[in-house]
């Protein structure tokens, strides 16, 4: 059973914020492509998630040769989690606009 599996069965704490980073990751991979690319633009924001207040942490971290680019995205609130481990997702925008979301 992989930590994150686990983490969401035993702590509730923990599984709000996997729901929130997801629809996050979600949403921010559905704009397009040159939004990330805009310089001065701030990608990271704060979301009221169950009346918690989450605050999204967004960064493009590496970019491809192909143009392909990396985005992290983790979170931060006001709430105790097992190890005060964190959920996060990446996903990678293509050029005309395709994401992929990892784990």
């Amino acid at each position: 059973m992989q930590l994150d599996t686990w983490l969401v069965r035993w702590s509730t704490n923990y599984a709000l914020l996997r729901r929130a980073v997801d629809a996050a990751g979600r949403a921010l991979a559905k704009r397009p492509y040159e939004s990330f690319l805009e310089p001065g633009e701030q990608l990271s924001f704060s979301e009221l998630v169950n009346g918690v207040e989450v605050h999204f942490a967004v960064e493009l971290f590496r970019v491809d040769t192909d143009g392909t680019l990396w985005v992290f995205v983790g979170t931060e609130a006001d709430l105790p989690t097992p190890l005060r481990i964190r959920p996060w997702v990446v996903f990678r925008k293509l050029r005309d606009g395709t994401a992929f979301m990892l784990r």
